[in-house]
């Protein structure tokens, strides 16, 4: 609740701060919006001189606002008074989970009938249900770029990248955004009709991949309506590389009815590369500069996601790096406002400034080149047997270490027939020739975010040894019964 009365005072700073640069969005006490799923939407109507007259608009705040001064990326919805709900659900729930950045969502509700709608969301070039050829599409666009962007910038710290979501007649004006708009790096096209005019949509599309200017993500899903096999074909075989596309076909919805999957599933392909789950595999001191270099793609930094920042903090800490942990902690303020426990992380980060830099990294083991065929021949082959994290853990000797010569380069995997499809096989990202024996293991894509080190003897045939965490301060309790350790005997063939 005091979160809530503290965004309300601070709205009213902003819109009495506006001044006379534009027209202002004006809360609207005449309506409610009801949200859902924890949102909150509250009601605005800006005056628009282009189009000679008042809209309604929904504004949904991110839940960090209150607490920061940052800026934020802003999220356009058509049918503002169907959709804003919907995209404010499917967009907290990715928001949560790391999947997608913390963004205003601006709903604009249409007024005056079927009529109006179709008149504000049909480009100037084609007919949709009847309309004229000159429709107010490109006046309805301006209205967006030149007035109410503006307004949501200054008043509410508005920024970039922009998106654009739009269903039917909706997806129509988004996919004519995307040929014509640079102001829209990612637009998200739900069973709009692309077939009318001849084409005329994709054609405009393509035309635009063809010239050079912003990356452009777009995506189209549909039900009733979509595009052409072939213009697809040809708009995906003309972009360049920098260009995200996807189209996808959602049988089971109609569409009256897909746009709340849509929507999810919009907002989540087209920050796929901002998911926190795509660092799963990278250590964490890369996690950073990874999103550092999202910038040139989306236009603008983006804050990295508040659940991995903590997790980040808590990784680089074990690893001794205290000046990259404070790097982490500083974009996890910035971006989200301080957390409670600041102070304790503080002061964990400044002992580990203190301490003497770690010798052995995630990265340096990580880049450890592999031994040459002739210093592994020892260990070419299949290796059966076990691993175990207890001592009293059923021994199974299902497991397979594989040890093989690929192109030149020595390669190794790890197979487990008793799991699951997507975990049977697991590459190799560490491999050693000791004077004992070998060493191997990988990143382990949970958390302590440290190198896993199985390290062996060689006795004859027989492969044994113990796990170590490499990179990483990190022991298992005492007391635990957790002691890791392994045995594979060689397959002679």
């Amino acid at each position: 609740m005091f979160d809530k009365l503290v965004t309300l005072f601070l709205v009213s700073i902003a819109i009495s701060r506006a001044g006379a640069q534009g027209p202002n969005l004006v809360a609207d006490p005449s309506r409610q919006v009801r949200g859902s799923v924890g949102a909150r939407v509250d009601a605005f109507t800006i005056r628009s001189t282009g189009l000679a007259a008042t809209r309604r608009i929904d504004i949904v705040l991110p839940e960090s606002w209150s607490r920061t001064s940052r800026r934020y990326p802003v999220v356009v919805v058509f049918d503002g008074e169907s959709n804003t709900v919907a995209t404010a659900a499917s967009a907290g729930q990715l928001t949560r989970n790391g999947m997608m950045p913390e963004a205003i969502l601006v709903g604009i509700e249409n007024v005056g009938g079927d009529q109006a709608r179709v008149h504000d969301l049909t480009p100037p070039g084609i007919s949709v249900s009847g309309s004229s050829l000159s429709e107010g599409g490109d006046q309805f666009l301006d209205f967006i770029e030149k007035e109410l962007l503006p307004a949501v910038d200054r008043q509410f710290r508005g920024g970039e990248p922009r998106v654009l979501i739009g269903h039917s007649s909706g997806g129509i004006l988004a996919t004519y955004a995307a040929a014509t708009r640079p102001t829209y790096r990612a637009l998200i096209s739900v069973d709009a009709p692309v077939t009318i005019g001849n084409n005329w949509l994709a054609n405009k599309l393509t035309a635009r991949a063809a010239v050079a200017g912003p990356p452009v993500r777009y995506v189209s899903y549909e039900a009733r309506f979509g595009w052409p096999d072939n213009a697809w074909t040809s708009l995906t075989s003309k972009a360049p590389a920098s260009w995200r596309l996807r189209r996808e076909s959602l049988r089971l919805e109609g569409h009256e009815t897909l746009y709340q999957l849509s929507a999810y599933l919009g907002l989540r392909e087209v920050f796929s590369d901002y998911s926190r789950l795509v660092t799963e595999e990278k250590p964490a001191a890369t996690v950073l500069p990874y999103y550092a270099g999202l910038g040139e793609s989306f236009g603008a930094r983006l804050i990295p996601p508040q659940r991995l920042l903590r997790d980040v903090i808590d990784d680089l800490l074990a690893e001794g790096r205290g000046a990259d942990a404070r790097a982490a902690w500083q974009l996890l303020a910035e971006g989200y406002g301080a957390p409670s426990d600041s102070a304790q992380l503080l002061a964990e980060i400044s002992a580990a400034e203190k301490r003497t830099a770690p010798s052995e990294t995630v990265e340096s083991l990580l880049a450890t080149p592999f031994p040459t065929p002739d210093e592994a021949r020892p260990f070419i082959g299949d290796w059966v047997g076990d691993q175990w994290m207890t001592a009293n853990e059923p021994r199974t000797n299902q497991k397979t270490l594989r040890i093989r010569v690929e192109n030149g380069r020595v390669v190794g995997e790890m197979l487990n027939p008793a799991a699951p499809p997507e975990f049977a096989t697991r590459k190799v990202e560490y491999l050693r020739v000791t004077p004992a024996g070998l060493t191997y293991g990988f990143l382990n894509q949970m958390r302590p975010r440290g190198v896993v080190l199985w390290e062996g003897t060689l006795k004859g045939d027989t492969l044994s040894g113990v796990q170590r965490w490499g990179g990483v301060a990190f022991s298992y309790p005492p007391g635990s019964g957790v002691d890791p350790g392994f045995r594979y005997i060689r397959v002679r063939k």
